[in-house]
């Protein structure tokens, strides 16, 4: 492997697809590589960089699946106008350089910047069993060289659209705090030992308004249950209000707006009632941990189901849908998990637990050094 200098990461928007380049972009630091993250204002992007003492250049995408038509053409305009940006921000500083530089792109619509970066190999990370139009794209058009997947759900997709022989399709799973892969052994012998069973709710970043306001009355008819609750920003009020309406009070619930150290929180639950989100998924299996997943129902292409089936298909966790059944749906994979035979509950967090797919940061650096 030959060390590389320098690096452009480019991600953006949301969480799931920035804290996974924030772990490459820390491993990447840490072997004295210059790191260039690539992003926009409306994520958590340039406050990561900022943290990291990194570069930032701040592109003005935004999405385009799912809009209106004056959005699409807002969209499309400032693709176009990425594309200038770009050329005029990072090209002429390397039209005299005959070393190529790397770009890892992370999925999403921030990804389509990568169709005007010619200047080194494009990689790809695509978090999702179900990958986003744009890393379809990226894929289709082989502008990529290396695809790095988080699940095997997402290798064989890529692998039916892709020609094997131009494009690297690699499982890499999906970069997360390397401290979570020690909790499974830690939390093992505490599992459902001796107390409430301990419920952690967690609805994604930006929490979940939905999950917010149908838990509560569901959780009130299940006894001797202990609650923490990570509602998102702005949220706390109204979902401590839909709480005392159901008679859940301060002595077993504690309510968090929003969580940093998220490994502590693993370590101290023994169910996690959780959205599907690709990095969500991939944390609950890496830390061992059990997880009952409602998936978004109207996240595109439906992917946040397939993100969740994953488990629930190798028995390491529990599948609910959000429709009218999902009250009486959770109440009764609660109150089985309280009765169950405990050895069978620790077989499914040593499946969620062998399903992980261990440090794939390490995976992705060296498959890059190789360029």
């Amino acid at each position: 492997m030959s060390k590389i200098e320098k690096i452009y990461i480019l991600s953006g928007g949301t969480g799931g697809h920035v804290y996974p380049a924030k772990v490459i972009a820390e491993k990447f630091l840490s072997e004295e590589t210059e790191v260039v993250w690539i992003g926009t204002s409306r994520g958590p992007e340039k406050k990561i960089a900022e943290n990291l003492n990194i570069k930032f250049i701040k592109i003005p995408l935004s999405g385009f699946r799912g809009k209106s038509s004056v959005s699409k053409i807002k969209a499309l305009f400032a693709f176009i106008l990425t594309g200038l940006y770009l050329f005029i921000k990072i090209r002429p500083l390397k039209l005299f350089s005959k070393n190529e530089t790397p770009l890892l792109a992370f999925g999403g619509y921030v990804s389509l910047a990568a169709f005007f970066y010619f200047k080194g190999p494009v990689y790809l990370q695509e978090q999702n069993t179900i990958p986003g139009s744009v890393s379809r794209l990226l894929v289709s058009t082989k502008k990529v060289k290396k695809v790095f997947c988080g699940f095997k759900q997402t290798q064989i997709y890529f692998e039916k659209i892709s020609n094997q022989k131009e494009i690297k399709i690699i499982l890499s799973g999906n970069p997360i705090n390397p401290k979570i892969y020690n909790l499974y052994h830690e939390k093992k012998v505490n599992f459902l030992k001796d107390h409430a069973l301990r419920i952690l709710i967690l609805g994604g970043s930006q929490g979940s308004k939905n999950l917010n306001r149908l838990l509560p009355k569901a959780l009130s008819q299940v006894e001797n249950l202990s609650i923490k609750h990570q509602c998102g920003k702005n949220n706390f009020k109204v979902t401590e209000n839909f709480y005392k309406e159901n008679k859940i009070h301060e002595k077993k619930l504690e309510i968090i707006d929003y969580i940093d150290n998220i490994q502590h929180f693993y370590e101290w639950a023994d169910i996690i009632i959780c959205r599907a989100g690709a990095l969500t998924v991939s944390e609950i299996s890496a830390s061992g941990s059990l997880g009952i997943f409602i998936p978004l129902p109207w996240a595109i292409d439906n992917h946040q189901f397939f993100n969740a089936k994953h488990l629930s298909d190798l028995n390491a966790g529990f599948l609910i849908e959000e429709d009218e059944n999902l009250e009486k749906s959770l109440i009764k994979v609660l109150n089985d998990i309280k009765v169950e035979n405990k050895e069978k509950l620790e077989k499914m967090k040593e499946n969620s637990f062998n399903a992980a797919i261990k440090h794939p940061e390490e995976i992705i650096l060296e498959e890059i050094m190789r360029l």
